[in-house]
């Protein structure tokens, strides 16, 4: 019986084997968020290779054996027929004589060779974007494809997993956690700030992230950590949340904040990777049935542990990175057994001012480029809920946000009701895929905006007609714009790559099709010096018009 997917599943399959046929060559990261249904995107991948090539060997490649055990369980169950080995040191196996293998990278790197046909990285932002580390030497000589999947398409100081020397071609996202929300297949997350806040001006950035063991002598303070248990304890009751996980700045602080819980009432267990494999699966057993409420950890449940009940997450731990501050916050998106209960999100360490909204978390800058910007959100003065930067009323108390809060730019369509709109944008990612009425590749931008939209704008670099002269007119005047130095010899691949280097508009003008009121078409684009550019106009006008009133008045 085939798999039964979902449709967003079903189109992130078929966008794949597209790229895959329209490109001998490269490899492709598929990017699914945590909780879109990794393992059965990976089962149908499997399940339709073997249907059509019987003899392709599989490697599903990953670092921990907790990953290793659940996608294995989860393809024997979608798959009962397709023979499995497992190759990891740490579960006491070593087969690599079956059509498809589940192998720990730490186990298997010495193994390089022409044992495999196609290689499955789960948590493909693992792999550095330079030619070095264990996956990267034991990926040279393993095989002729490699297919990623990740749910943060992104590394510290490296940007994208496609730029630089990094291994991937291109990304493949077609599903966001927007998307996956609206659908009702991941609960909604709600971010609180906190009366206690955690000061970070002491701390000092090694390779970009805050210094751990400075971060566990400056915030594992006994007053500290007292203000916050209690707030912690607070919130729980308030909100009704009895299942917490914590994330803290290391071992001993974890432990502490563990300990203080326990003495005021809330059972709590700390958990980290010195425990034995049996101590840990009993923790997260009496945790995940209701004998613990809450449980701290460091860096060690940020992936393999998905227990849907999770509905409050706190944050002990500053962080810099953009993955990690996602991948944390993962943890919370399951579908809850209560019925549209959501995630509450205690943020004590500043990270969702940092780094924004989930769906606009903005990739980390390459190493010596600077990251512009702000996260798109605020916090409500009144109830301290954390919203989106373009929200005019607060959602939880009904404070209204005065209006000279943020800036916006008035167009003459809003006016005569031509259905334009002005969007500020926060990231945007560049695909190249294929048309569904020719097949032929075409180039799409994908933008995010602080108010919630995902317009695209298509370039059909590669058609005739029409059609592909504007594209190729249209994309090269988004080059000249950013002051790309294009090159004799170049493609279109080599003047995308280095289009998608710059920074992003910040604002987008969409325009709503009369025919069809539910698609927006993108008629402008202003980067930042346009927009202050036009700002400084706003601002000479209203002061010409400040005077004339006055004159008038005078008069």
């Amino acid at each position: 019986m085939p798999l039964e997917l979902r449709g967003y599943q079903k189109k992130t399959l078929r966008s794949l084997f597209d790229w895959l046929y329209a490109n001998p060559q490269g490899n492709p990261c598929v990017v699914l968020p945590t909780g879109a249904g990794k393992s059965l995107v990976i089962a149908g991948f499997i399940e339709e290779t073997l249907r059509n090539w019987p003899d392709t060997r599989i490697l599903v490649l990953t670092h921990q054996k907790e990953l290793i055990e659940q996608d294995a369980r989860q393809l024997h169950r979608l798959l009962p027929d397709v023979s499995i080995g497992i190759y990891s040191a740490s579960l006491g196996s070593k087969d690599m004589a079956q059509p498809v293998t589940f192998a720990s990278i730490q186990s298997i790197y010495k193994k390089a060779g022409g044992f495999w046909n196609i290689i499955l990285v789960d948590e493909a932002h693992l792999i550095n974007n330079n030619d070095e580390g264990m996956y990267r030497n034991f990926l040279k000589g393993a095989c002729r494809r490699v297919i990623g999947l990740t749910a943060t398409p992104y590394r510290m100081g490296q940007g994208y997993l496609t730029d630089g020397e990094g291994l991937f071609s291109a990304l493949i996202s077609e599903v966001s956690v927007l998307d996956l929300q609206n659908m009702g297949y991941l609960a909604k997350l709600r971010s609180k700030g906190t009366f206690t806040k955690l000061d970070c001006s002491a701390l000092h950035l090694r390779g970009g992230e805050f210094v751990e063991s400075e971060m566990q002598d400056v915030f594992d303070v006994y007053d500290t950590n007292d203000a916050v248990t209690d707030e912690i304890i607070r919130s729980a009751a308030y909100y009704n949340r009895h299942h917490i996980l914590i994330f803290c700045s290391g071992i001993e602080h974890a432990r502490h904040i563990a300990e203080m819980l326990s003495e005021k009432g809330m059972k709590s267990e700390d958990i980290n990777g010195s425990m034995d494999r049996d101590t840990r699966e009993d923790i997260l057993y009496r945790f995940t049935h209701g004998h613990i409420t809450a449980l701290t950890n460091v860096q060690l449940l940020t992936t393999g542990f998905d227990y849907p009940d999770i509905d409050m997450i706190v944050m002990l731990r500053p962080t810099m990175s953009p993955g990690l501050y996602s991948q944390e916050l993962g943890r919370g998106l399951r579908l809850k057994t209560e019925e549209n209960k959501d995630c509450l999100v205690l943020d004590f360490a500043g990270n969702v001012q940092r780094h924004g909204p989930l769906a606009y978390v903005a990739p980390p800058s390459r190493k010596g480029e600077g990251r512009g910007g702000v996260a798109p959100c605020k916090e409500c003065p009144e109830c301290l809920e954390i919203v989106s930067a373009s929200a005019r009323v607060c959602p939880a108390c009904g404070y209204e946000f005065p209006k000279n809060d943020m800036t916006w730019i008035l167009f003459d369509g809003d006016v005569n009701g031509d259905g334009l709109t002005a969007h500020r944008c926060f990231t945007w990612m560049w695909l190249i895929t294929k048309s569904r009425k020719n097949a032929l590749p075409m180039i799409v931008c994908e933008y995010r905006t602080v108010d919630n939209r995902s317009p695209k704008r298509f370039y059909c670099v590669w058609h005739e007609g029409w059609a592909g002269k504007k594209g190729r007119d249209d994309l090269m005047a988004i080059a000249r714009k950013l002051g790309v130095a294009i090159q004799p010899d170049w493609g279109w691949e080599e003047i995308l790559a280095e289009i998608s280097r710059h920074d992003h508009p910040e604002i987008i003008v969409t325009q709503r099709d009369r025919k069809n009121p539910r698609y927006e078409r993108i008629v402008n684009e202003f980067w930042p010096e346009d927009v202050r550019r036009i700002e400084e106009q706003a601002r000479k006008l209203k002061e010409e018009a400040d005077e004339h009133r006055k004159r008038i008045l005078g008069k």
